[in-house]
This record gives C-alpha cells, structure tokens and sequence, in this order.
C-alpha cells in the first residue's frame, strides 16, 4: 500500500518530469490525471484538452488489465492458474494469454534472464514487504530448482496455460506495466487521440504530436537519486522509455544492501557493475522486459543483446557513474548531469 504522502511526492514528481518531456513552450499544459494503480502512481497526459473523457477511461482499462493479471489479485487470472499448477489448465482471456506468448518470446531472446516463473524466488525473498529477509539456502535452491519458462504449456487453440508442477507460479510484475501501457496507447489512438504520455510507475510512453510538433524529450532516470530525477535525456519522435535498476526496491541486512533483480541461476539479487538499465523501444512492453533482462546479463552482454535486437536501444548507467549508450542513441542522447562520465557508443 503507497502511503497518502508518498503518493504526494511522487505525483509531484511526476509534473516535473513531464515538464521535462513536454517542453516548456508557454502554450496551455497537457490535461492529466494521476492516480494509485499497478501498485505504483499511474499519470496519463493528453494534449488537447478536448479529450479530457479519456482520462477515466484509460484508468477504467489499467484497472481491468490489471485485476486479470496481477498475482496480488486473489481472483485474477494468474492468481487461478498459480492455483492450479500441477492439477489443471486454466482457459485465459485473451490479453493475458497474449501477455504470457509475449512473456516467452523475450525469455528465448533473452536466454532465460527474463523469467516469469521467478515467484518462488521473489516470495521467499519478500523484498517489498514487511517480512523481507536473505532465505535459508536449502528453500532458495529449491525455489531456484521451479524457474524455467519451458515448463509453462501454453495452448494458442484453447487459449489456455498450464503449469504442470505444483509449486510452479508466474508473476508478469516484469513485463506487465509495459504491456499495459501499450495497451492504453492503442485505446487512445483508437479513440482520435492525438498525442500524449502514459506514465506508469517511471514506465514513460510517449505517443502521437506534441502541439509545437517538436520531439519528446524523456529523462533517464538517475539510479542514485529520486524517482523522477535524471542524468540525460533521450529525444525521440514517440517511443518508450523503461528503466530497471538497484534503487527501486530493496531492503539491508546485516550491512548488506539486497535489491529485487534476481539471477534466475542463483536466486540472489544480480551482482555486477550496473546500478540502472533504461531501454528505448517502440513497444513499452518490450522495454519492461529487456530492461530486467539487460540488467541481468550485465554490461557487455547486455548491450551485446540491444545491439543484435531490431528496435532496442539502451543507456547504461555503472556503479561508478559511467554511461554507456548503444549505437543507435549516439545522436539522441545527452548527458546532462556532470556528477556521471560519458563513455560512449557501446
């Protein structure tokens, strides 16, 4: 549950960086509408005042997608089909069943560092909650032991999934925000929209013309600093802008600083030079997922996946404050906080 006072800060929060995304041209702001969901503070902006109805109506849809997909739902569509892991398959509507096919495409692109059968290894952790702790080794090993993408039977003529051992569950938490933004996108679009920002959670899409007809300008999010904070700015026609990173959920222990990106190998929060990921996609779904999985792979392989994938770009952010972009941002992205140290194209 996000505190009355935390959703203050980051609502405000989320009016600076749209400053930052839409420019300050002195004509009339963007109508926007900021609200509680996925678990996080939600805005969605429009320009063009006339579509102000649309507002409710984007956040009517992020309620109904996310009351089919969230984990946390007793009654959602995961919540049933963790249920009955081991005993039968479960019939899914289709934008869940089509969330999930998206799911197992980034997990072979990513080669398993994306997983979404990695919730026994989050529920033993609890990062998050009020009972976050390092588990016992014997139940990380054994939780370690149920990931693995493969083991989830999809079924495309039926539209249904099963999970075929019992212990077996699925948390879409890393791929869900995207997909869900996207999915507002094509209401919008749908609906005559002619251009706006969906903002879910630091998960920035920006779609459609701005007034000016400029491009969009998105901050990369700072790792080291507070939610809307950032080291650069990407500036590109639409797109998304996702970023994963050690600052966004974690909890100490014993002196130690333990976050929420796990190495699906191990079970234990990934260790390696990186303190943020943010990927820049078309689709924000894609973004959602790659970003944890960039994250996972580390720097050289990571940026070796965006460099081989259509579409994908990244900027990394390094526990020493480096900055390293892939080739595609060379003459998009600028560096504008001079606390990091620009490194170049990967």
């Amino acid at each position: 549950m996000i505190s009355k006072t935390r959703f203050l800060r980051s609502a405000v929060l989320i009016l600076l960086a749209a400053v930052l995304v839409c420019g300050c041209t002195g004509k009339p702001k963007p109508i926007r509408q900021t609200e509680l969901a996925l678990g996080t503070v939600c805005s969605v902006s429009l320009f063009d005042s006339k579509e102000k109805a649309l507002l409710p109506a984007s956040f009517s849809l992020i309620s109904q997608l996310e009351n089919k997909i969230s984990k946390n739902i007793p009654d959602s569509e995961i919540s049933n089909l963790n249920r009955n892991a081991g005993i039968s398959s479960v019939a899914l509507s289709p934008p869940v069943f089509q969330l999930l096919t998206m799911a197992r495409k980034f997990s072979i692109l990513s080669e398993g560092m994306f997983d979404v059968t990695i919730d026994p290894v989050v529920e033993l952790w609890g990062i998050g909650t009020d009972h976050a702790s390092v588990p016992e080794r014997d139940k990380l090993a054994h939780a370690v032991s149920l990931v693995d993408y493969r083991k989830v039977v999809l079924d495309p003529a039926h539209g249904s999934a099963f999970l075929p051992e019992k212990e077996l569950a699925v948390d879409l938490g890393g791929i869900a925000k995207g997909y869900i933004a996207d999915c507002v996108k094509d209401f919008l679009v749908s609906e005559g929209a002619g251009g706006g920002i969906i903002d879910l959670g630091g998960n920035i899409l920006a779609f459609g013309k701005k007034p000016d007809g400029s491009d969009f300008r998105i901050g990369i999010q700072d790792p080291f600093g507070g939610r809307g904070s950032s080291i650069g700015v990407v500036t590109m026609a639409e797109g998304s802008v996702v970023t994963s990173g050690i600052y966004e959920r974690f909890f100490e222990q014993d002196g130690k600083r333990y976050h929420h990106i796990f190495d699906v190998k191990t079970g234990f929060p990934v260790e390696n030079s990186l303190s943020g990921v943010s990927i820049v996609t078309r689709e924000s779904a894609a973004g959602d997922a790659l970003s944890t999985a960039v994250f996972a792979l580390g720097l050289e392989k990571g940026m070796a996946l965006v460099e081989k994938t259509d579409g994908v770009e990244a900027v990394c952010i390094t526990k020493d404050k480096e900055v390293y972009i892939s080739s595609g941002l060379k003459d998009c992205f600028t560096l504008t906080d001079r606390n990091f140290t620009m490194r170049g194209a990967f």
